[in-house]
């Protein structure tokens, strides 16, 4: 647990029940965390293997999520497990990376970077010893034996200078990019083996963060799942790629 790993992606969506993300994926229902509350936010966890998929929508007029809806459903957030968010905070101040919140929770860090200096909403997040992620000693619901999706391999990460925001996550980060142009998969709807999307890309850990030029919304934009059967799904402004077979850099 000494590196960066890419262990969640967020998606907001207007309302919760109809999304139908959980049910387009095959997965077992999730589960709630009670701390979004007080942000009036509702959500929904769903578990990819040892990585999540999490849902999330507003509950009240006072959600932040509101302001995000207004272009529509899509990508929300990316996170990280780190080793250390105290140096990670003196790293954003030196770089000029703004920390939106930090939250110390049930033995665990929490650092929210802003999106207009990573291209994405990111989190960041210390744990205790012993623990991977928040959910560890959560009584939570497995995978489902039927479910179409593992787990989550890579993100896409739509900005206006991809090869500039690959090395700001690399300096910030200490993340190695790995090169000028990041491998696309090669599913139904994809650009098909050996093809590529023009941008730059960061390893965390067993995860690929990929950076994409501006064709439309800005942000996250779609994810890679591993799965036992190729495919691609549209949904809540987010592409879903279900790739069967090793990431191209070396996802396992």
């Amino acid at each position: 647990m000494n590196a960066p790993e890419l262990v969640q992606a967020t998606v907001a969506v207007h309302d919760l029940a109809a999304a139908g993300i959980r049910e387009r994926l095959g997965l077992a229902p999730g589960f709630p965390d009670p701390e979004l509350a007080a942000w009036a936010i509702v959500n929904e966890v769903l578990t990819l293997g040892d990585t999540y998929l999490e849902v999330v929508a507003p509950s009240g007029p006072q959600s932040r999520l509101h302001r995000f809806l207004e272009d529509g459903e899509g990508g929300y957030l990316v996170a990280l497990r780190v080793p250390e968010t105290a140096a990670l905070a003196e790293r954003c101040a030196a770089l000029g990376v703004r920390i939106v919140h930090r939250q110390d929770l049930d033995g665990a860090t929490i650092t929210q970077l802003h999106p207009g200096d990573l291209g994405v909403l990111v989190e960041a997040d210390e744990m205790p010893p012993g623990r991977a992620w928040h959910y560890d000693t959560w009584d939570t619901p497995g995978r489902s034996p039927g479910a179409r999706a593992g787990d989550l391999v890579a993100v896409d990460v739509a900005v206006a200078d991809p090869a500039a925001t690959a090395v700001s996550w690399s300096r910030l980060f200490g993340l190695p990019v790995e090169g000028a142009a990041a491998e696309n998969s090669a599913v139904e709807g994809g650009t098909g083996e050996g093809g590529a999307v023009e941008g730059a890309a960061v390893r965390a850990g067993r995860g690929l963060i990929r950076f994409v030029p501006l064709t439309g919304r800005r942000g996250l934009v779609a994810l890679d799942l591993r799965a036992s059967e190729a495919g691609v799904i549209e949904t809540a402004g987010l592409t879903i790629r279900l790739v069967p077979h090793e990431v191209p850099g070396g996802a396992a």
